[in-house]
């Protein structure tokens, strides 16, 4: 996390102090809406990864406690997608929601999933090209849960990489910029707040297609226990595919 949190800290001190001597640079009023701007991208930036760090220490104590509790899912995707506008604008990256004409409710902790969708959303952001979108929905699936569902139109991932991307702290360093264009604990994070609440995390990428993330809790009326039977299945089905790929 050292490159992650000292960036923005840096472009946050550097454009506060060009502001403050803005005589001695001969800023314009243009200029200096532009670097307020730059500081207010920053320090978003920043907080969202000490809210990261956060998480994972929680996590890492045992600490997390979790309500139950019916969630509408199309009103924490509205939510969510507001949180993270100011990221995505800075990135020059479209959010587009798909709306599904029907109520969308889950059941679990909207706290816990308002944070995992939140991850996802930032990620999604992080490896889209600029010009980019970022769609999202929220829907029923066929066996009662609630889902939601995240695509970027990003490079992809390797079936390697995709592992990585779900293992803390691995980051994927490219080029002799030294530009870490990974996805970084966003997944991992969300994956483990989906599955403590008995929930489904699912995650496709294609090298050159993006990456399609899915997650999904239980209706309150939804059957658990084939439907868990099912998950567990098709999760053993993807370690046999993955092993295979490998050897």
């Amino acid at each position: 996390m050292n490159h992650e949190l000292r960036t923005p800290l840096n472009a946050i001190i550097g454009f506060a102090t060009m502001l403050r001597d803005s005589e001695e640079y001969e800023i314009s009023a243009e200029q200096s809406r532009t670097y307020a701007e730059y500081i207010l991208q920053s320090a978003d930036l920043l907080l969202g990864h000490i809210n990261t760090l956060l998480e994972v220490a929680a996590l890492e104590s045992g600490s997390v406690e979790l309500s139950d509790e019916e969630i509408d899912f199309n009103s924490l995707v509205s939510d969510a997608m507001d949180r993270v506008r100011v990221r995505a604008d800075a990135a020059d990256v479209t959010l587009e929601c798909i709306e599904e004409e029907q109520n969308v409710i889950g059941w679990g902790d909207a706290e816990r999933l308002g944070q995992a969708v939140d991850h996802i959303l930032q990620t999604a952001i992080k490896l889209s090209p600029e010009g980019g979108r970022v769609l999202l929905r929220a829907a029923m699936t066929d066996k009662g849960w609630a889902e939601i569902a995240v695509r970027d139109e990003g490079e992809g991932m390797t079936n390697e990489e995709l592992f990585d991307a779900l293992d803390a702290f691995k980051e994927t360093l490219r080029g002799l910029d030294r530009s870490w264009v990974g996805p970084g604990v966003g997944y991992a994070i969300a994956k483990t707040f989906v599955e403590m609440q008995g929930g489904r995390f699912s995650i496709e990428s294609r090298v050159g297609e993006g990456t399609l993330v899915q997650i999904a809790l239980p209706a309150p009326n939804a059957g658990m226990a084939p439907l868990e039977e099912e998950f567990e299945d098709a999760q053993q089905q993807r370690v046999v595919e993955k092993k295979h790929d490998a050897a």
